[in-house]
C-alpha cells in the first residue's frame, strides 16, 4: 500500500494504491487511524463482554460504555438489577 498526492480542483488529496484484495482491510485501518487522531480516546470497545462491537463516545463527560444502550445497555441493567432482587 501506499498513498500518493494529487491535485484536483485545486485541492490536495491522497489517493490510495493497494492491492484489490486488501482494500477493504487498508481502508478501515486508516478510518479507525483518522478516529483515533480526530478523537483521541473517544473509539472503545463495548462494556458487554460478549459484544464484540466498538463504540465512538460522543457524550460530554466521555463516559458512554455500551455500543448500543437499547440493547448491550438494557442487558447489563436488566442482569444488575436481578442480582441485587435474588
Amino acid at each position: 500500500m501506499h498513498r500518493t498526492p494529487e491535485f484536483t480542483d485545486g485541492r490536495l488529496t491522497w489517493r490510495t494504491v493497494t492491492p484489490p484484495h486488501a482494500r477493504l482491510a487498508v481502508e478501515a485501518v486508516l478510518a479507525w487511524a483518522a478516529v483515533e487522531e480526530q478523537l483521541p480516546g473517544r473509539l472503545r470497545p463495548c462494556a458487554n463482554d460478549a459484544c464484540r462491537l466498538f463504540l465512538l463516545d460522543r457524550s460530554r463527560a466521555n463516559r458512554a460504555r455500551w455500543c448500543s444502550m437499547a440493547v448491550c445497555g438494557n442487558r447489563a441493567k436488566a442482569r444488575r438489577h436481578y442480582e441485587r432482587t435474588r
